[in-house]
């Protein structure tokens, strides 16, 4: 029986400062005063009769009681949140409803496709879509914000599982009649001379980019820096610059004053997926949803490499 008084808050409490073992770091974490997260473990400590934490007055630790108690706690913690989320995704699949997190690139093509195949089989089904950066994309998947997280793959995550989808290369977005309009491909270290619109560095596609092309003397002066890869766009087809962008944030071919050529020596591409949380079996209607993506992009790669191919038959 668990004694009488000893609540969720106070068990949180413990936990936080016996890993940072630092008071005012665990009061800030948790949103309290220093005095009021003494208070809450000294009540803690209080109840359950045991004293936990060893104190001075430069630093605490934990008694051997306390080192004990700290993965038990952790684990009650761990097991709590994991029940939280099993009920909520419960509700959202009772509910018919699906979360989404995507990267703004990926709406032009894939997911209206995705989304439109899924609607055929699930019609009464509730989608809701988050267009995020990268790294928004995979903190929501992280936290349950959302089912599935539609980006390119980053770094490895011990919490998240990705499935790749598709191949997504780098291509260059030219205005119409541009110098470079007569070239086919165009090799990186060609665009030297040019006016580039670019994301900011801290970007994941410029994080890619820069380590793909590590030791490529390719880029010129940055004439305009952009949040978006698809704002972009708009400057190209003023005729304010050129752009490199991933095939999938073209928009329809010939329907906005921009034409795209392919980027060579080297070819660089960034893989699209889907992140979603490892370890956790999907509930039907998720893994219908992610059979659908599977299916869709396979036959979208399948038409952009008919198409890549009656190009350079011409």
């Amino acid at each position: 029986m668990l004694p009488v008084g000893l609540d969720l808050e106070a068990l949180r409490s413990f936990v936080v400062v016996g890993e940072k073992l630092i008071y005012h770091e665990a009061a800030a974490q948790l949103g309290l005063s220093p005095a009021a997260l003494t208070r809450r473990i000294q009540r803690l400590e209080a109840i359950i009769g045991i004293a936990l934490f060893e104190r001075s007055t430069r630093m605490v630790g934990l008694t051997p009681s306390g080192r004990m108690f700290l993965p038990r706690a952790q684990a009650v913690l761990a097991d709590l949140e994991a029940a939280v989320r099993e009920v909520q995704q419960d509700s959202r699949e009772r509910a018919g409803q699906i979360s989404i997190a995507v990267l703004p690139s990926m709406t032009r093509h894939l997911l209206p496709r995705v989304i439109r195949d899924f609607r055929v089989r699930f019609p009464e089904i509730y989608l809701r879509v988050t267009e995020c950066g990268a790294s928004a994309v995979v903190r929501a998947v992280r936290a349950d914000e959302a089912e599935f997280g539609f980006t390119f793959r980053a770094a490895p995550d011990s919490d998240l599982a990705f499935d790749a989808i598709l191949t997504d290369p780098y291509v260059l977005a030219i205005p119409k009649g541009h110098a470079l309009s007569d070239q086919p491909c165009v090799a990186w270290n060609d665009l030297k001379p040019h006016r580039l619109i670019m994301a900011g560095p801290h970007s994941g596609n410029m994080r890619l980019l820069d380590q793909a092309l590590r030791g490529i003397d390719w880029r010129p002066e940055t004439a305009y820096e952009i949040d978006h890869l698809t704002t972009s766009l708009g400057l190209v087809a003023a005729g304010l610059g050129i752009a490199v962008l991933p095939r999938s944030a073209l928009p329809p071919s010939g329907s906005s004053g921009v034409e795209a050529r392919m980027l060579t020596a080297p070819e660089v591409s960034r893989t699209l997926g889907i992140y979603r949380r490892r370890g956790r079996k999907l509930p039907r209607l998720g893994q219908q949803f992610l059979n659908t993506v599977r299916r869709t992009a396979s036959a979208l790669a399948a038409e952009e490499n008919t198409l890549s191919d009656t190009a350079s038959a011409a």
